[in-house]
């Protein structure tokens, strides 16, 4: 229940003034991140649960639901860019917002209100006749988010490497590759999520049951009371900001022709069908086989909605690259919009707009879609023995539709590479775009034992595997590799959290109990053993080039495969420790990219070490008193204190290509006593 605090924009960016004071000089050098701590935040709900039966086959089920947060954040940076000699405007709390490379980052978080409300309820009408028991009914959700946020009002500086080669030697001479400021996030959503359904769950024999259901959710965008949204159309000329340049469309209540009033346009045909079976094979109940498929379909994150109110003229976002710490705005030839146009501001037809610069972090595409998932499975049960159960499974599902956005900044499609501008009176336009794809297969195998004389045990493996055609991420870029050329087809592969195989097996047992004396029995009985182990194989990683030889100025290139085969460059894991951390992959099967191309190496084909895990617990419960109790833990975590390695590092250019540097936690043992009276 904290309050959300929006990242500083696409990489953290960071400043030196060139003739700063030795006092600032020392303080921005200290490697430590300042955080915004000052924040008060008060949190209210109401629920109320109304079951009403209208008679013995007819009941009414009402919920009704009610939460509203109140909450401050405050700055607690030290100081602002202003008092470190940088020549641009500063709110009155300023905050930092500095990153240097992989050095060090100085960040807080923006000053803002957050307070906010949401109301839902929901009804529902269960029905029985005859085999059939029907369900139908609806549900309305009130969203309202409004925002007074700071957000990139005090700069975001960001220092990588583009003048000397080095992020701390660019720092220290004040050489900025990416500037952005940004007039503040305000915004007055409000809006409805409206869905209903249908289903029937109809027992058509003793043994076989049929399910099928169908629901609607329809989705209208949320509208911002004062129509501060836009849209990006190339070519378009706004009607309601005569100023504002070429490919800039407005929402609103007067809206652009081209530009819904909230920048959307509306999903109405959002059905999603569902159908379910259950088959009792034998008439004992040892072995069943059910099924089952349907669309699913998910409303945006409304994190997505703050993330796309900083446009001109109501709260600008200015980025350039390459310029002076000293003075940004001068260094890069424009004049500096701010404080003029600090937010919250709501200007009229004859509003200005920046010559250049101007940046969307996040915009909705007009024709964005509500993501939409296909899942399905298929399970066989057989019962044997009087306690087991054995379990054969098939799950998938495709997802379509999807998007990436939010603070992340994942997923997003580039459509005006800095590098290799499209729309040269424009910077970053990072569209949300629903068109990444994605999906799962998986057959799963269980065995498990049921509490019996004290003893239970699960075991089960999976064999799977999971594809997508969002961009892998590199050096904190999540933005997509190549937008403009190749578009997602490059980027399909192995999703980073795809794991083929993996076995887990887990028990508890307790430990009989043994006739003692009384005194005795406190310390002898009462014992329960537990266990968890789990293995997996390694997780996919891409090759990066480290060059943008692309020239997209995205920072994504991959790497060329210079070996024969990609075989070549996978080594044997049956080597030494030391042999595989120096050298997880032969690291001289890659090389950098040639000049105009994005590499030749696809995403995730390469993959990382396997994992071990076993914890073990021992638990002693005893009983003091009829009203008092203690039970006494002792936990091992990594019981077998394996080595678990991190992935290695998988960029070309950095001198510790293809070593491994990191580890999970080794064996960690930690007791804990606790009284219940």
């Amino acid at each position: 229940g904290r309050p959300h605090a929006r990242r500083q924009g696409i990489r953290l960016a960071n400043a030196m003034p060139s003739h700063s004071s030795e006092p600032c000089w020392k303080s921005l050098l200290t490697p430590r991140a300042v955080r915004g701590d000052a924040q008060h935040l008060v949190l209210k709900s109401v629920s109320a649960v109304d079951i009403y039966t209208l008679s013995p086959h007819f009941l009414l089920s009402s919920y009704y639901g009610y939460t509203q947060q109140n909450g401050q954040v405050h700055s607690d940076a030290p100081f602002g860019m202003t008092n470190a000699g940088v020549n641009i405007a500063q709110p009155s709390e300023p905050v930092l917002s500095i990153t240097v490379g992989s050095n060090f980052t100085l960040a807080s978080v923006p000053v803002g209100n957050w307070t906010r409300s949401d109301q839902s309820l929901r009804e529902v009408a269960s029905l029985l006749k005859g085999n059939h028991q029907l369900q139908f009914g609806g549900e309305i959700a009130r969203i309202r988010l409004p925002m007074q946020n700071q957000f990139q009002q005090s700069g975001v500086f960001d220092f990588s490497n583009a003048l000397t080669g080095s992020s701390l030697a660019d720092f220290v001479s004040g050489a900025v590759s990416n500037f952005t400021q940004g007039g503040g996030l305000f915004m007055n959503f409000t809006g409805y999520r409206w869905s209903l359904f249908v289903q029937d769950d109809w027992k058509a024999t003793k043994r076989f049951t049929l399910t099928a259901g169908l629901r609607w959710d329809p989705f209208f965008p949320y509208t911002d009371s004062e129509g501060r949204v836009a849209c990006f159309v190339p070519g378009a000329k706004s009607a309601r900001f005569p100023n504002a340049p070429i490919g800039m469309l407005f929402g609103g209540e007067h809206h652009d022709s081209g530009c819904p009033t909230s920048s959307i346009f509306n999903n109405l045909w959002n059905f999603a069908p569902r159908i379910g079976f259950a088959y009792q094979l034998e008439a004992n109940g040892k072995s069943s086989i059910r099924g089952g498929a349907g669309y699913y379909y998910q409303p945006p994150d409304t994190v997505a909605f703050q993330d796309v109110v900083g446009i001109p003229p109501f709260a600008p976002i200015i980025s350039v690259n390459n310029v002076s710490l000293d003075d940004p705005y001068s260094s890069a030839g424009l004049a500096n919009p701010f404080p003029a146009q600090f937010g919250p501001l709501n200007p009229g037809p004859s509003a200005t707009f920046s010559a250049g610069g101007i940046s969307f972090t996040q915009i909705f595409d007009r024709h964005f879609r509500l993501p939409m998932v296909l899942a399905y499975n298929l399970t066989f049960e057989q019962g044997f023995g009087s306690n087991w159960l054995l379990r054969l499974s098939y799950v998938g599902n495709n997802g379509h539709h999807l998007y990436g956005t939010g603070d992340q900044e994942y997923g997003l499609l580039q459509l005006n590479p800095p590098g290799q501008p499209i729309y040269p009176n424009y910077g970053s336009i990072a569209s949300i775009n629903s068109g990444v794809n994605s999906n799962y297969n998986a057959g799963q195998a269980s065995v498990s034992r049921r509490l019996t004389n004290g003893l239970s045990l699960l075991a089960n493996f999976t064999w799977a595997k999971a594809l997508d055609d969002f961009a892998p991420p590199t050096g904190g870029n999540f933005a997509l590799t190549n937008s403009c050329t190749c578009g997602r087809s490059f980027d399909y592969g192995p999703s980073p959290d795809d794991i083929s195989k993996v076995f887990k097996i887990n028990g508890d047992y307790d430990i009989h109990r043994v006739r003692v004396p009384r005194l005795a029995d406190r310390f002898v009985n009462g014992w329960e053993l537990t266990t968890i182990a789990r293995w997996h194989t390694g997780t996919p990683f891409t090759i990066f080039s480290g060059a943008d030889n692309s020239g997209s100025g995205i920072g994504a290139d991959r790497a060329n495969l210079i070996a024969s085969s990609l075989g070549s460059a996978v080594l044997s894991t049956g080597r030494s420790h030391k042999e595989l951390v120096n050298e997880w992959f032969a690291t001289t099967a890659f090389g950098p990219n040639p000049l105009g191309t994005y590499g030749n190496t696809g995403k995730g084909i390469l993959r990382g070490p396997r994992f071990f895990d076993a914890d073990l617990a021992a638990i002693k419960n005893t009983k003091l008193t009829d009203r008092v109790y203690l039970e006494f833990r002792g936990e091992l975590y990594n019981a077998f204190n394996n080595v678990n390695f991190n992935n290695p590092d998988a960029i070309v250019s950095d001198s510790g290509f293809g070593r491994i540097t990191g580890a999970g936690d080794p064996r960690i043992v930690q007791f804990g006593l606790k009284a219940s009276f």
